[in-house]
């Protein structure tokens, strides 16, 4: 596209092609002779600062990524912590119920036990028993026995 400059140009000493003076549109923009030839200390400032922000860019990405993996590794703990969790409050309520039957078998066994005979109450059976001694009980049929010996005899 052709430049479009609004105003006239003035010669340039020399003979030189005049500059457009005023606004140009649509052309290329004239670089004035500094930044044509910059000076070696600039360019190695700007290699400089380059290298520079590849560094920083690289580190970056390395900063990136170890967060990326910590992210990882802290959801897969958290997953398993969760799962531990969840192990582990199964297990406590099994212990509780184990305990409440453990609780109810206790009580059952102590009515059981207040049921039972103290051991004053069978010290007393026990003297009756002395006192009775049922050793020399006699049976009926032994009775039945003695009884016909007795007739036998006094017949």
């Amino acid at each position: 596209m052709p430049a479009i400059t609004i105003g006239k140009p003035k010669p340039q000493p020399g003979g030189e092609k005049p500059k457009p003076k005023g606004i140009t549109i649509g052309g290329p923009k004239p670089k004035p002779a500094e930044e044509e030839a910059a000076p070696p200390k600039m360019s190695e400032d700007i290699a400089e600062l380059s290298r520079r922000i590849r560094t920083m860019e690289e580190r970056y990405n390395t900063l990136q990524t170890k967060t990326q993996l910590i992210e990882q590794n802290m959801l897969s703990y958290h997953k398993q912590a969760i799962g531990e969790t969840k192990t582990i409050n199964t297990d406590f309520r099994e212990i509780r119920r184990d305990i409440e039957d453990i609780k109810d078998k206790i009580l059952t066994l102590i009515k059981e036990l207040q049921l039972s005979a103290k051991k004053d109450e069978v010290k007393v059976l026990e003297r009756y028993i002395n006192l009775w001694e049922p050793i020399n009980f006699v049976t009926r049929t032994e009775v039945g026995d003695l009884i016909k010996e007795a007739l036998e005899k006094n017949k």
